[in-house]
C-alpha cells in the first residue's frame, strides 16, 4: 500500500509540469441536468499573465454567476500559477457551449466545445414517496376568466422531510394570484398538502401548462447526509376561447350610477359616482369618459377593491367624476358591455341620464370658456391701476378736479379688490374639510398655481393619504391674481 502511494505521488510530479504545460482547460460539474438547474462550465488556464473573456451569456442562456480561484505550483524552482474562472448558467434546453479564447502570457489558447443535455423527469405516480399532481377546475374557459389551480404535494407517512420547497409558479401568458392553502391532511397512508391559485388567461387558444417542480430534501438513514429530490407533476392543457367584439371584460356584474345633487349654483360641482359590482375580471375595467360640449369634465382615477368568494373573483370598481356649468345640461347614460359568463351572450348596462338645472350666474361668477375642444374657465379679471402721465400739464383750474375724480377712482377700486378678497378668502376660511374645499376651489382649476393645491386634495379624498391643506397659501394665490 505504501509502495502504491508512494508511486502515485512520483507519477503526479512527473505529469504536473505537463499538466501545467496544458494551459487551458475546460470543464462541467454535469453533463446531464433536469430543465431548469443549473449547470456550471469551469475554464482553467496556467500561467503568469492569465486573461479570461468577458462572457455574459453561454448559448444565449444569461450568466447567474461568477467566481474565481487561484493556486501556485513551485516545479523545479519555477513558480507558476493556475486560475479557474467558473460561470454558473440554467440552460432549458440542450446546449453545445462554444469554444472560448484565453490570452495565457501573450497567446491566445482555445477550450474545446462542450454539450450539456436536458433529460427528461417523469412525472411522479401513486406508489412513489412522493407524488405531486396538477389539477385545473376548468378545462375550457374564455380569456380573463378565472380558473382554479391546485397542486396537491403528497409524501408517505412515516418519511418526514426535512424541507419542501416549490418553484415559483408562473405559466406564460397567465396572471396568476395565490390564494390561502388548507392545512395538511392525512389519507390513504399519504400526508397531503394542497397549493392554490387562481390564474387568468390572457390569450386565446390552447394553452400549455408546464409541469411544475417540487423540491423535497430527506435524510439518509445511513450516512445521515441531506439530499434533496426533485418531484416532477403532469402537465396540463388548457383551451381558452376568445371574448366576442373584441370585449376585454367577462362575469356578471350590475352598475349603480349616482349624482349628489340636481340643482346648483353657476359653477358649483356636481359629483357623479359610479360603481360598478360583480365577479370576473374587474381588473379589467377601463375607467368610464364623459364627453360633454360646453361644461368642464374632471374624472379621478378608478379605484378596484377586488374579493374572492365562494372560489369567485370579483370585486367593486368605483369612479368619480366632477362637473361644473353655467347652465342646464344634461349627464347622459353611461353605457357598460361585457361577455355574461352566465348567458354566454353580450350585455350592455346603462345607468339613467340626469338633468342638472343651474342657477342664473352673477357677473363675479367666473366664466367658462371652450376654445379648440379645450375647456377653461375665466377669472374675475386683473384690476390695472394706470400711472398718471407727469409730462401732461393741466392748467391750474382742472388740477384739483381731475385729482378728485382719481381719488374716487382709487376709493371705488380699494372697494372692489376688498371684496373680492373677503368674498373668496371666506370660502376658503369657511370650508370644513378638503371636500368642501375642493368644491370651492374646483371652478378655479385651471389655474395653474392651484394645481398643486388641488393634486393634494385630491389624494386626501380619493387614495385616503393625509396632506396637510395650507389654506393661508390658497388664498395668496388669490391675492396675486387680484393684484
Amino acid at each position: 500500500m505504501k509502495l502504491l502511494s508512494t508511486l502515485g505521488k512520483i507519477l503526479f510530479l512527473v505529469c504536473l509540469p505537463l499538466l501545467l504545460n496544458a494551459s487551458v482547460n475546460a470543464s462541467l460539474d454535469k453533463i446531464a441536468i433536469y430543465k431548469g438547474d443549473r449547470v456550471t462550465l469551469s475554464i482553467k488556464a496556467s500561467g503568469d499573465d492569465i486573461e479570461f473573456p468577458n462572457i455574459k451569456d453561454i448559448a444565449g442562456y444569461n450568466i447567474i454567476g461568477t467566481s474565481i480561484s487561484r493556486q501556485m505550483y513551485i516545479v523545479n524552482a519555477k513558480v507558476t500559477k493556475s486560475e479557474v474562472m467558473k460561470y454558473t448558467f440554467a440552460p432549458s434546453a440542450s446546449v453545445t457551449i462554444p469554444s472560448f479564447s484565453i490570452k495565457v502570457d501573450g497567446k491566445i489558447e482555445k477550450t474545446k466545445e462542450l454539450k450539456v443535455k436536458i433529460v427528461k423527469l417523469q412525472a411522479s405516480k401513486i406508489g412513489d414517496d412522493f407524488i405531486f399532481e396538477f389539477h385545473l377546475s376548468k378545462d375550457k374557459v374564455y380569456v380573463g376568466e378565472a380558473v382554479r389551480a391546485t397542486f396537491k404535494f403528497s409524501y408517505k407517512v412515516g418519511i418526514n422531510p426535512l424541507d419542501v420547497n416549490l418553484e415559483e409558479f408562473k405559466p406564460k401568458h397567465f396572471w396568476v394570484k395565490e390564494l390561502s392553502n388548507p392545512k395538511p391532511k392525512e389519507e390513504n397512508g399519504y400526508i397531503t398538502q394542497s397549493i392554490n391559485y387562481l390564474i387568468f388567461p390572457q390569450n386565446a387558444g390552447k394553452q400549455l401548462l408546464d409541469n411544475q417542480i417540487i423540491n423535497v430534501a430527506t435524510r439518509q438513514r445511513k450516512t445521515n447526509f441531506i439530499i434533496w429530490k426533485k418531484v416532477l407533476s403532469n402537465e396540463k392543457e388548457l383551451e381558452v376561447l376568445a371574448l366576442p367584439e373584441n370585449l376585454n371584460v367577462q362575469g356578471s356584474y350590475i352598475l349603480n350610477v349616482t349624482v349628489d345633487k340636481t340643482k346648483i349654483k353657476a359653477n358649483e360641482p356636481v359629483n357623479l359616482s359610479i360603481k360598478v359590482e360583480g365577479f370576473g375580471n374587474i381588473d379589467d375595467i377601463e375607467g368610464f369618459k364623459l364627453l360633454l360640449d360646453d361644461e368642464v369634465v374632471y374624472a379621478s382615477k378608478p379605484q378596484i377593491q377586488a374579493t374572492i368568494k365562494d372560489g369567485k373573483y370579483g370585486g367593486v370598481f368605483t369612479q368619480k367624476i366632477s362637473i361644473i356649468a353655467d347652465k342646464d345640461f344634461t349627464i347622459p347614460a353611461l353605457k357598460f358591455k361585457y361577455f355574461d359568463i352566465k348567458s354566454k351572450k353580450v350585455k350592455t348596462i346603462s345607468s339613467d341620464t340626469f338633468n342638472i338645472k343651474v342657477q342664473s350666474k352673477t357677473k363675479d361668477t367666473p366664466v367658462i370658456q371652450t376654445k379648440n375642444n379645450i375647456k377653461t374657465i375665466q377669472l374675475p379679471p386683473k384690476i390695472i391701476i394706470q400711472k398718471e402721465d407727469e409730462e401732461v400739464k393741466y392748467i391750474y383750474a382742472l388740477l384739483g378736479i381731475f385729482i378728485g375724480m382719481i381719488l374716487m377712482y382709487l376709493i371705488k377700486r380699494d372697494k372692489k379688490t376688498k371684496h373680492i378678497e373677503l368674498e373668496i378668502s371666506k370660502q376658503i376660511k369657511k370650508a370644513k374639510g378638503d371636500k368642501a374645499l375642493y368644491e370651492v376651489l374646483l371652478p378655479y382649476s385651471s389655474n395653474l398655481k392651484l394645481k398643486p393645491f388641488m393634486k393634494e386634495i385630491e389624494e386626501n379624498l380619493y387614495n385616503n393619504t393625509k396632506h396637510k391643506i395650507n389654506k393661508k397659501s390658497i388664498i395668496e394665490v388669490f391675492e396675486e391674481e387680484i393684484i
